[in-house]
C-alpha cells in the first residue's frame, strides 16, 4: 500500500471503527500530536479513538492529500463532521510514513481553542 492509500485508509478505519485494522497501520513508536494533547504509542492511540474521543461517530471528509516526492511525508486536508452531520472543524494532518506504516501524525485545526 503506498503512502497516500495508507493515509486514506487511516481515516476510513477511524470512521468505520475498525480499530484492530487501524492498529496494524501504525508503526511501533507511533505518536499523534494534537493541539490539545500528545498520544504516544499505538495502543494508547487506538484506545483513545475507540473509547475516549469527544465524539466517536465522526466522519472525515478529505479535500486533498499531498505527498512529498519520496512518499515519506504526506499531508491530508479536510473537514471533520460531528455525528449529527454538522461541521466541527477543518484540519490538516501531517503524516510521517516509514516501512509502509504510519509513524506519526501531527494535527493542525481551525477549531476554536475554547
Amino acid at each position: 500500500m503506498d503512502g497516500v492509500t495508507l493515509v486514506r485508509e487511516y481515516y476510513r478505519l477511524i470512521d468505520e471503527k475498525e480499530y484492530a485494522t487501524l492498529r496494524e497501520l501504525l508503526g511501533g513508536d507511533f505518536t499523534h500530536r494534537r493541539p490539545d494533547m500528545t498520544i504516544d504509542g499505538c495502543d494508547a492511540f487506538v484506545e483513545f479513538m475507540r473509547d475516549d474521543r469527544p465524539d466517536r461517530e465522526t466522519e472525515h471528509a478529505l479535500e486533498a492529500v499531498y505527498e512529498e516526492r519520496d512518499g515519506d511525508r504526506i499531508a491530508a486536508e479536510g473537514t471533520l463532521f460531528r455525528s449529527d452531520g454538522t461541521e466541527w472543524f477543518g484540519f490538516v494532518d501531517s503524516f510521517v510514513v516509514e516501512e509502509r506504516r504510519i509513524r506519526s501524525v501531527r494535527t493542525y485545526t481551525d477549531a476554536d481553542p475554547d
